[in-house]
C-alpha cells in the first residue's frame, strides 16, 4: 500500500506509473514532479442535500480516471501530507472502484526535494485511456445498514475529542487519525506502532470495523492505518457524521 521514495526515483521513467499529486491545486502550480498531475480531492466526492461528501458517481469517476491515464494496467501512487487526508480518500476511491494498483507514497509532499526530488511549475498531459471500475462494496458501508446494524460492527470515530465529546455515533469509539500518521517526513506510523495503537484501544478482529469522521476524509485515513496494521474487515462510512446528523439518526 506504500512506497519508498527510492522505489518512486527508480520508476519515474516507467510508463505504466501515473502519480498523482492530491494537495491543493494552487500548491501543485508552485512546485510539483514532473512526471505528476493533479488530483485534488473535491474532483472524486458529490455532495448530497446534507452536505456529505459521497463518493462519487461511476459515470464520473470513469470521465475522470480516463483523462488522467489510469486504466487496469496502470500503477498509481499518490503524493500527499501526512496531516491532509486528501491523499487517503482519494487512494479509497480507487480501491473502491476496484484499481487494485493503488499506492501512496510514504513521505510528505512538501519535503520532496529533501529526498532529491526535483520540482516544476510546467503542466502536461497525458494520453487518455479507457477505465473500467470494478466496485468494491466490501469497503463502503450507507446509513441505513448502518443504523440497523450498530451491535454488529466495531465503529471508530476518526474526529478530534472535542468533536466527539460534542456527539458521536452509538457505541464509537474515539481514535484520531492524528494517532497514526507519520514522523520523520513519513505519511503514517510504521505497521508494528499502528498495531500497537489499535491493541491499545482494543479494537477487535473479529468484527468489521466502520471508520467515520465529519466528511470522510480523516477517516480514509483510518481506514489506511487500519489496513496497514493488517485489519482485513474495514469499512468507510463516507457519509459520516454529516449524514448521519442530517438524517436525523440517533447520537450519544
Amino acid at each position: 500500500m506504500l512506497v519508498s521514495t527510492d522505489w518512486l526515483k527508480e520508476h519515474l521513467s516507467d510508463p505504466t506509473l501515473v502519480i498523482l499529486d492530491t494537495r491543493p491545486k494552487t500548491m501543485f502550480l508552485y512546485g510539483h514532479l514532473a512526471q505528476s498531475q493533479s488530483l485534488s480531492v473535491e474532483q472524486v466526492i458529490h455532495f448530497d442535500k446534507y452536505g456529505s461528501n459521497l463518493v462519487i458517481e461511476q459515470e464520473k469517476v470513469i470521465e475522470l480516471f480516463n483523462n488522467l491515464g489510469i486504466d487496469e494496467n496502470k500503477t498509481v501512487v499518490l503524493i500527499g501530507d501526512s496531516m491532509d487526508p486528501s491523499a487517503a480518500r482519494i487512494a479509497w476511491t480507487l480501491m473502491y472502484y476496484g484499481h487494485k494498483k493503488t499506492f501512496l507514497l510514504d513521505a510528505n509532499a512538501s519535503e520532496l526535494q529533501k529526498y532529491g526530488f526535483g520540482l516544476t511549475r510546467q503542466t502536461s498531459s497525458c494520453e487518455s485511456t479507457i477505465f473500467s471500475p470494478k466496485i468494491n462494496s466490501e469497503i463502503r458501508i450507507e446509513s441505513d445498514f448502518l443504523k440497523d446494524n450498530l451491535n454488529n460492527f466495531e465503529i471508530l470515530d476518526a474526529r478530534s475529542p472535542q468533536e466527539f465529546m460534542g456527539g458521536h455515533l452509538p457505541n464509537s469509539k474515539l481514535i484520531p487519525f492524528t494517532e497514526g500518521i507519520g514522523y520523520n517526513g513519513k505519511l503514517f506510523r510504521d505497521k508494528k506502532s499502528l498495531e500497537k495503537l489499535f491493541s491499545q484501544n482494543q479494537v477487535s478482529k473479529d468484527k468489521t470495523i466502520i471508520c467515520y469522521c465529519m466528511h470522510g476524509h480523516r477517516a480514509s485515513s483510518l481506514f489506511l492505518q487500519l489496513k496497514i496494521a493488517g485489519f482485513d474487515k474495514v469499512k468507510l462510512y463516507d457519509g459520516s457524521f454529516v449524514e448521519w446528523h442530517g438524517k436525523q439518526l440517533p447520537l450519544e
